[in-house]
């Protein structure tokens, strides 16, 4: 990750196929939408702790379900482990932002329950410069080997990344 973070990008590995590849995002796409997705259901929460429509409780209780689905997510993308070492380089600061977002929901789900939001971890800048490291890095061994990403693919990394309690990203 911290090769990641200084914008040292690993070379494309002439020994990656696009067989690989394809391979790669057929695993991790379903993970990665999935966690879209279900990140989602995180606003109404954050929207019924801040105006009182959900006790901090029933705040709390809904977050940690939320959690604890996306907990699911994190074993899965960090279990994933391609042959490929260029693959295998590409997802390990990916993977890795997972734990970091898990960590941040746990927090949440704690403070909810005491009502103090204000002591949670700022992960956000290291989660965003990890996927667009991993994006960029995708982008261009799809490129080198004539494999058609995702569209929806330029959106990893841009926007909010953790759910967010002040209404900033």
């Amino acid at each position: 990750m911290a090769a990641a973070a200084c914008g040292q990008s690993p070379a494309v590995h002439s020994g990656t196929t696009a067989a690989d590849l394809r391979a790669y995002l057929a695993a991790v796409e379903p993970i990665r939408l999935g966690v879209n997705t279900l990140l989602q259901g995180a606003d109404p929460i954050i929207a019924g702790f801040q105006k009182h429509t959900l006790s901090d409780s029933q705040a709390s209780a809904k977050m940690g379900a939320l959690e604890q689905a996306f907990e699911t997510d994190t074993v899965d993308i960090n279990a994933l482990q391609p042959s490929d070492p260029m693959l295998a380089a590409i997802n390990a600061p990916y993977a890795h932002t997972f734990i970091l977002e898990d960590s941040y929901l746990n927090a949440l789900v704690s403070g909810m329950a005491e009502d103090n939001v204000s002591n949670l971890p700022n992960t956000q800048s290291d989660q965003r410069a990890a996927i667009i490291e991993w994006r960029v890095q995708l982008e261009i061994l799809g490129r080198k080997l004539g494999v058609a990403l995702p569209p929806d693919l330029q959106q990893a990394g841009r926007g909010e990344i953790a759910p967010s309690v002040s209404g900033g990203s």
